[in-house]
């Protein structure tokens, strides 16, 4: 058996994780998280300098706390794996440096970790689902479609040109004023309302496969805000919310279905292979509901693991532990990559 403490400091959220390696099972130990929505309230978002501080100073407590709960020592530890990129740079050092200390300490190999590989792959935690899979990938940084092969073998089929599904949620959140982390508000209040009262345009972008736009819907709610009083915006709120999230939703399922149609069907005779649905947004009630009933072979990453957490950051390394993994040199980041593809 084989012990992994998992570090995640990749945006807002602090996360350590040790998870135990058993015959090809990944085990959870302990799953610990601090959130910073309480700090980030004020702002509407996330604001990085504020964010690496608050990650210097959960570390030391929530290691503590992930030890004690796992009921080993540091030097059971055989292995750290910490998330390298994407993400905030000064989020991402203070989880690499605590990576590099601890490795130091006792000499230990560090696995460096591709957080959004790990989303996908989170999926393993809980079911088994075989390669290949289409890996739709929904976060607040980042939205896109992967052929995933393996652990470490993922193809991009599809990005988004301007803002993530997830920057979508909160910036229409800021636009209706229901506060942060506005995509599960949102979620919440759209359940009392519907969708087609008040529609928002989806765009299709339909010369570009796999290509998705959000940031004319954000546009399109300040407009339609801009000509309602308030009383009228809190009376449909509802509907608003409903319209809003409708429109994210429908977006990723027509694109979903255009990468399969369009770009995978020229890889495989017949699309048989599963689809796993990962990232924050994935958390997303109606988002779950329409991919599930849209296609066959649907899994969704439960929301404990879809968010940012050290579990999938130590069950991704788990899985490549005996596999040739290539190291950054000294674990350097690149702050000009959004999202860093395999070459």
């Amino acid at each position: 058996m084989k012990y992994i403490l998992g570090i995640e400091t990749s945006c807002d959220d602090t996360s350590m994780a040790i998870v135990q390696l058993d015959h090809n099972k990944t085990n959870i130990l302990a799953l610990n998280s601090y959130n910073q929505d309480f700090i980030l309230e004020k702002w509407g978002g996330v604001v990085p300098e504020l964010a690496a501080r608050s990650h210097v100073k959960a570390i030391p407590p929530l290691l503590d706390v992930t030890f004690k709960e796992a009921g080993i020592a540091p030097e059971d530890i055989e292995a750290v794996a910490v998330t390298t990129h994407p993400g905030l740079i000064g989020s991402l050092l203070t989880g690499i440096n605590l990576a590099k200390t601890f490795s130091l300490l006792h000499k230990l190999p560090i696995i460096p970790v591709n957080h959004l590989y790990a989303h996908l792959e989170a999926i393993h935690l809980t079911e088994e689902v075989s390669y290949p899979y289409l890996g739709v990938l929904v976060s607040g940084g980042h939205s896109a479609f992967m052929w995933v092969k393996g652990p470490n073998d993922m193809e991009i089929l599809g990005t988004t040109l301007d803002d993530a599904a997830g920057e979508a949620f909160d910036k229409g959140g800021k636009l209706l004023g229901v506060g942060y982390p506005a995509g599960k508000i949102i979620d919440d209040i759209a359940v009392n309302g519907d969708p087609k009262k008040i529609p928002f345009p989806i765009s299709y972008l339909r010369d570009r496969p796999g290509k998705m736009s959000f940031s004319g819907l954000k546009t399109s709610l300040r407009v339609k805000l801009e000509k309602m009083t308030p009383e009228e915006i809190q009376a449909e709120l509802p509907h608003l919310c409903a319209g809003y999230q409708e429109a994210i939703v429908q977006t990723l399922r027509i694109k979903t279905e255009e990468v399969i149609t369009k770009i995978l069907n020229q890889k495989v005779k017949t699309f048989s292979t599963p689809i796993v649905l990962g990232g924050g947004v994935a958390c997303n009630s109606r988002l779950r509901q329409v991919m599930k009933e849209s296609f066959k072979n649907v899994h969704a990453v439960k929301p404990l693991y879809s968010t940012d957490n050290a579990a999938m950051v130590a069950n991704w390394a788990s899985r490549v532990l005996d596999s040739q993994i290539p190291f950054p040199e000294c674990l350097t980041i690149d702050p000009r990559s959004r999202f860093v593809e395999k070459k």
